[in-house]
């Protein structure tokens, strides 16, 4: 009588602690349901970048939580062109910035709604210590003085100093809606140091 009692105990103590099988997902339920959080956020930008260059837009709003979040399409197209010239460049792909063909568009810059901000950053074949492997930009979304802006490219370019060797490109940009971007290209220390 015991035995079967112990029995029943254990028996009834192990399907407690055993979890239902429909509360585990397979690998493909997972993976819709990944795929689902992922489509529920925003995509408001579109990139292609190869040996020819980057271009890119970023369409949606001006402002959110984040501030100037259809400025920060800078940043993001700085760090993808920055890395990809330095992959290039490991891979004996020498790339400059053909900064004359470089085209930067915006509609709709009011600090209203949304906005469409285009950036072309052409490349070109360049020589080993004449191509690229860094870029950085500095710039202001509304129409902010030269003289501050001036000011911010003088910082940057020093702040840049400890990172570059030789001479950096920079190139100023604007539009009738009151953007103004520097954008800075230089050779980067860690991939260029025998390039003074």
């Amino acid at each position: 009588m015991n035995y079967f009692f112990s029995t029943v105990l254990i028996l009834g103590l192990f399907w407690q602690c055993t979890p239902p099988k429909s509360s585990k997902k397979t690998k493909n339920e997972a993976k819709n349901t990944l795929q689902t959080d992922r489509k529920s956020t925003p995509i408001y930008d579109s990139i292609a970048l190869s040996d020819q260059g980057f271009k890119g837009y970023y369409q949606g709003p001006e402002f959110n939580e984040q501030g100037d979040i259809a400025h920060q399409f800078s940043n993001k197209a700085a760090n993808q062109i920055g890395d990809y010239l330095k992959v290039a460049y490991g891979k004996k792909t020498y790339l400059k910035i053909d900064f004359k063909r470089i085209k930067i568009v915006t509609r709709g810059l009011d600090q209203e709604d949304s906005v469409y901000y285009l950036i072309e950053i052409p490349f070109q074949s360049a020589g080993q210590c004449s191509a690229h492997t860094g870029i950085e930009h500095c710039g202001s979304w509304n129409y902010q003085p030269k003289l501050f802006l001036n000011q911010r490219l003088k910082k940057q370019k020093q702040s840049l100093t400890k990172i570059s060797v030789g001479k950096m490109d920079c190139r100023f940009f604007t539009s009738s809606e009151g953007f103004q971007e520097y954008w800075i290209a230089f050779h980067h220390k860690d991939y260029q140091n025998g390039c003074k």
